[in-house]
């Protein structure tokens, strides 16, 4: 009887789970997004929270902790909104704060083209695909009239061939592609990340104006710029 009192309490349990919803979107706004920028903020206690230590003067490289805590934040901010990263808790010099902007700027700069990279990649296995499957098209119809059971085999053989070229081109472009369109998306509002410095965290957004700043430089440009480039 115990048994069964508990049995029934917890798939009573599990039924109320399974009906709890969350309201995602509402969730992540409230978090993330005031007006039309995303804040991810982190609090810091100097330059090699930031900085990978093995770095040297000239080449940093971002510290693949920090990395991780600023694309996993990024995971939740949709794409269409431009993001701010705040970085708290340290005072920084301007070479340092320097450094740091363009460290992030270059990472995310290479992430994306990466992804740019992949695109290409698929770009050229479709052509590949796709001619393929018009050399066996072709091949089916020239041989769709021979008559004989060892042409009845080979004409089959083909036409499997052919087919396996077309669902491999549909998937290259149908869900491959655009996986790799939305990898290249996310990439490049990390890339146009907007880095700004505050010794103290304060929970509150940037003024109408300096909001209307950050958008304005986000998208100033369409190409991004490694920062030797940005510097000359």
């Amino acid at each position: 009887m115990l048994f069964d009192k508990k049995s029934r309490r917890l798939r009573e349990n599990l039924k109320k789970f399974s009906k709890k919803r969350l309201d995602l979107d509402k969730f992540v706004k409230d978090i993330y997004v005031d007006n039309g920028l995303a804040y991810i903020s982190c609090n810091v206690t100097g330059f090699y929270d930031i900085i990978d230590r093995l770095s040297v003067d000239g080449y940093e490289w971002i510290n693949g902790h920090f990395a991780r805590f600023v694309e996993q934040n990024a995971n939740y901010i949709p794409t269409e909104y431009p993001i701010v990263l705040e970085i708290c808790g340290h005072r920084f010099t301007k070479a340092q704060q320097e450094a740091i902007e363009e460290t992030i700027a270059d990472y995310y700069a290479l992430k994306m083209g990466d992804t740019q990279m992949a695109l290409e990649k698929n770009k050229g296995r479709a052509i590949f695909l796709a001619v393929m499957a018009a050399l066996f098209a072709i091949f089916v119809y020239g041989t769709s009239r021979l008559t004989g059971a060892a042409m009845g085999v080979l004409v089959e053989v083909v036409f499997i061939l052919f087919w396996v070229f077309v669902w491999e081109l549909a998937d290259c472009l149908l869900f491959d592609r655009r996986d790799l369109l939305e990898a290249r998306t996310e990439a490049a509002q990390l890339a146009s990340v907007k880095v700004t410095f505050r010794e103290q965290f304060e929970d509150e957004p940037v003024k109408p104006s300096e909001e209307k700043a950050i958008i304005r430089e986000i998208f100033e440009d369409d190409v991004i710029l490694p920062s030797d480039e940005w510097k000359n």
